[in-house]
């Protein structure tokens, strides 16, 4: 082989072991990214789940997650994953994911809790794309307004009942938000209905730890 041919070769090898080390260097690089978000992710669920969860409850909820078939007055047609809040062997209550396609800006997600007797115990927004400094006024973080269902229930509405004032209720929507507050008081109503159906079978199911 003459010079140049070799010189070829070692350039060639040069450029091929390059290629390798980048693509290495990608994946490894873009897997620690992966697994950073994931990290992210979950300490994120594991914080909104404990703020709306019964007072007292111990351990991480997430780490209780059960799954339940298809409950289309929460939002999900299909299976979705509820976590019950317990305190050593007491069931305090349950923690579930609901959401509404009803926003101004479409899908509006969030958490519930419950205590066994169907008491509201948190709401908190975690996923939306309302209109920045109105409609998103519904996460906690920007207003209190979330913070005014803590405490009702199905039997024991906000006074004037579980509806907007504009509907009739006794809800105050967010200023130039109506829409939007719509919604969520519509999906808690909705999610406190499912409750109350559900609450006989669902309690005793999650005292034994059996799923449907």
């Amino acid at each position: 082989m003459t010079a140049l041919p070799r010189a070829m070769a070692r350039a060639a090898l040069g450029l091929a072991a390059f290629a390798l080390i980048t693509a290495g260097s990608v994946a490894v690089t873009r897997a620690l990214t992966a697994e950073r978000i994931a990290d992210n992710r979950r300490a994120s669920e594991t914080r909104v789940v404990a703020e709306v969860a019964p007072p007292g409850h111990a351990g991480d909820l997430l780490d209780q997650a059960l799954t339940r078939p298809a409950a289309p007055l929460l939002g999900h047609e299909g299976p979705f994953t509820l976590w019950p809040a317990r305190a050593d062997d007491e069931l305090l209550g349950v923690v579930v994911p609901l959401a509404t396609d009803g926003g101004y800006s479409g899908r509006i997600e969030l958490v519930m809790g419950l205590d066994t007797q169907g008491r509201i115990t948190g709401v908190r927004v975690t996923e939306h794309r309302e209109t920045p400094g109105l409609g998103d006024r519904i996460e906690a973080r920007k207003s209190d307004w979330i913070r005014q269902f803590t405490g009702h229930s199905l039997a024991a509405p906000p006074a004037g009942g579980w509806a907007v004032s504009r509907d009739g209720g006794g809800i105050d929507a967010l200023t130039g938000a109506t829409i939007t507050s719509r919604a969520v008081v519509d999906a808690v109503r909705d999610a406190l209905r499912w409750f109350d159906a559900e609450r006989k079978a669902l309690l005793e199911s999650l005292d034994t730890g059996e799923t449907p």
